[in-house]
């Protein structure tokens, strides 16, 4: 796919996109609480967690890719409101009604992971991957090593806070960290920190730790120490 980029006219197709649901979708019985959530059809026009945290985590997108953060704070407080619908033994359901035993359960988990990827500030303080443009075939963090499969790296587990292993060779993470990684290994080499190429760049956190992306071009097992 080419780059948004390349088509000016994208962000205004986007922008429109966006306002149609709004108008046609939105529901304004929690504006109160400063939120515009969504509903689910037209003909049952009843807003759950679903199709709220879509339009979330879409506004999130739009705004990361344009700069225009108009729509930010309501997609925040939308997946805030999203949260409602789950109970504590996680079941979902409506905030009038019966279940919904699809969306709320198959999308709904997805739809966060999409805006905490796009916003890594929204994801707790934790170490942990936020996405890939690979398939994660193995992820074990810190106190948790060989909890499921075996580790295949020559580092001193004590000395490893995250360690993964990806299908494909040539690939690009996105990682949340509390603190800045003292050493960051590929197939158990060190790579450089950089911005162009095989390598990896941290970006601090103003509320607390930061973002580790690593570019990999020859290599599928990562150890962050």
């Amino acid at each position: 796919m080419e780059h948004p980029q390349y088509f000016p006219e994208w962000k205004t197709q986007a922008k429109n996109i966006i306002n149609w649901v709004h108008t046609n979708l939105g529901n304004d019985k929690w504006k109160k609480y400063g939120v515009m959530v969504t509903n689910e059809q037209s003909v049952y026009p009843v807003p759950a967690n679903s199709h709220s945290s879509r339009q979330a985590a879409d506004e999130l997108l739009y705004a990361s890719l344009t700069g225009d953060t108009s729509m930010y704070n309501n997609a925040v407080r939308e997946l805030n409101w999203a949260t409602y619908m789950v109970d504590f033994d996680g079941k979902n359901c409506f905030p009038y009604d019966e279940p919904w035993l699809t969306d709320g359960y198959g999308d709904y988990v997805r739809h966060y992971l999409r805006a905490m990827a796009t916003f890594p500030v929204l994801a707790p303080v934790e170490d942990h991957i936020l996405s890939t443009t690979s398939v994660i075939q193995q992820a074990d963090y810190k106190d948790h090593f060989k909890k499921y499969l075996y580790v295949d790296f020559q580092t001193d587990t004590n000395k490893v806070r995250v360690y993964y292993r990806t299908f494909d060779n040539d690939g690009t993470e996105e990682i949340k960290l509390k603190a800045r990684p003292s050493a960051v290994l590929l197939n158990d080499n060190p790579l450089k920190e950089t911005a162009t190429g095989e390598g990896y760049t941290w970006n601090s956190l103003e509320k607390g730790g930061g973002v580790l992306w690593v570019r990999r071009k020859s290599g599928n097992k990562v150890v962050i120490e």
